[in-house]
């Protein structure tokens, strides 16, 4: 099994790549990074930090970027208005 830090480098790679796809508008590349995103997420739920899973599963994926980037003050989402 891949340690925490591979994986989490290799979620980053996704997620910029992801970025990316996105700004150009290019589909194909957007759909590909999709299904590598939730391979990764799947193959290590176990062992990703539950916050960053958090966002992962539910494709808050500007967030997950943030968290990766170890990045203060990210934004509240609706998840967190449930348990108020």
């Amino acid at each position: 099994m891949k340690g925490r830090v591979m994986i989490e480098d290799e979620l980053k790679e996704a997620l910029i790549s992801l970025e990316d796809a996105i700004s150009s508008s290019d589909g194909s590349t957007v759909s590909k990074c999709l299904i590598c995103l939730d391979s990764l997420v799947n193959e290590n739920k176990r062992v990703l930090d539950p916050q960053l899973k958090h966002y992962l599963t539910r494709r808050s994926y500007a967030k997950a970027l943030m968290f990766l980037n170890a990045e203060g003050d990210i934004p509240k989402g609706l998840c967190s208005k449930k348990n108020a």
